[in-house]
């Protein structure tokens, strides 16, 4: 069977998995169960059933875990307690659908953390996906209705911030820790962080062993506890293998169904539906996000082409954006713009820098004396190493 049909059939069951927690929980929630107990519970199952794959796949590795361990501790206490314990408090005062929607916007706020940390200016798309995001929050608090709470968008938001963190972190390929022992180990560190938090009476831990009406069924406290656990134990585990077979990218676009999904289970199990003007939102921010996985694919396409040539005496020379048509040759002088093209041949001078198209050259000199003395070469793909010489250069390719 085809390996990217499998992992999107991993996704789905994934984003379904992360769907239906929000709906069980509030089922939990009349019954009398409070959400740091049922943040509690569920990260401690999830730790315990990820136990042996943790063990198994950190065999020889521990000394990963010693050096990363400022990085273990972050992501249990902000990507595990944060992003569960405030959507699950969110939820008790929101919708389920409102509250996961506010968590969504988690990309638009990477954006802006990006834009201002690397001066990178996001690609035309993106703020078209901004727009339209901010357009379908602005729809979904509704400031015409008097049933949004207040209290609920803040944690749905903080929901947000600690989410973005999670994609942060996770996206980090210099870590020796295996993804499956990663979240293990996040599971563990916030399991002992959430029974502090309630230790030290931050907030209540109210468990219930009374009937929980599940739409028209009442079941045992077991089966909602039971499926809790065993969901959020599958969705990690489902969404990391989905990723390896079909990507960061099309695993977030799949990601977007956990919407829908939630909906209808919240429907099903608690007849919890949002109002017309919040779907209009909702349907705004998913477009919104759409846009800006998008344009983030477009800026990485042209990033990755893109040759930033630096001296290692005097730091980063100035950029110098070369273009121009098919077999064109630009020359400049220092600072200048040069514009080529698909094998294009582009020549700057000092402090210029070069950037070619693919199957271009690119070439700067340093003068010395009136002449040139050094010149860099480096292939538009990031191939081939750069010429040295009494100025040496240093060519490398730039990837956000």
């Amino acid at each position: 069977m085809n390996r990217t049909l499998i992992g999107f059939g991993f996704m789905l069951l994934s984003a379904f998995f992360f769907a239906v927690s929000g709906p069980i929980a509030k089922t939990m929630y009349a019954s009398g169960w409070s959400p740091g107990a049922v943040v509690l519970v569920r990260l401690a199952g999830s730790a315990l059933i990820l136990l042996i794959p943790t063990l198994v796949t950190l065999r020889g590795r521990w000394g990963e875990v010693v050096r990363s361990w400022r990085m273990v501790v972050t992501y249990g206490i902000v990507s595990m307690v944060g992003v569960q314990l405030l959507y699950f408090l969110a939820v008790q005062e929101l919708t389920v659908a409102v509250a996961l929607l506010l968590e969504m916007t988690s990309p638009l706020l990477i954006v802006f953390w990006l834009w201002a940390t690397t001066r990178i200016r996001p690609a035309t798309v993106t703020f078209i996906g901004m727009a339209l995001s901010l357009l379908g929050l602005m729809l979904i608090l509704d400031p015409s209705s008097s049933h949004i709470s207040v209290t609920g968008v803040l944690f749905a938001m903080g929901a947000a911030v600690c989410l973005s963190s999670y994609f942060l972190v996770s996206a980090k390929a210099d870590s020796g820790i295996p993804p499956v022992a990663l979240t293990g180990l996040g599971m563990a560190v916030g399991t002992v962080v959430m029974a502090l938090i309630i230790l030290l009476g931050v907030l209540p831990a109210d468990f219930s062993a009374a009937p929980v009406q599940m739409g028209a069924v009442s079941v045992s406290w077991m089966v909602p506890l039971t499926q809790i656990v065993l969901f959020t134990a599958g969705a990690y585990v489902f969404g990391i293998w989905g990723l390896r077979l079909v990507g960061a990218t099309v695993g977030a676009f799949v990601n977007l169904t956990e919407v829908p999904f939630s909906v209808i289970v919240a429907w099903l199990l608690i007849a919890e539906l949002p109002t017309h003007i919040q779907m209009y939102g909702g349907l705004g921010i998913l477009a919104g996000v759409v846009f800006i996985k998008w344009g983030e694919v477009r800026q990485e396409r042209r990033i990755q082409r893109a040759v930033v040539l630096s001296d290692p005496a005097t730091g980063p020379l100035s950029l110098a954006a070369v273009r121009a048509g098919t077999e064109g040759e630009a020359e400049a002088g220092a600072d200048s713009t040069a514009e080529a093209g698909t094998g294009g041949v582009v020549e700057a001078g000092t402090g210029g820098v070069a950037e070619a198209g693919t199957g271009g050259v690119a070439e700067a000199g340093g003068a010395s004396g009136g002449g040139v003395e050094d010149a860099a070469e480096a292939w538009a793909q990031g191939e081939g190493e750069p010429a040295s010489g009494a100025d040496a250069a240093r060519v490398r390719s730039v990837s956000v």
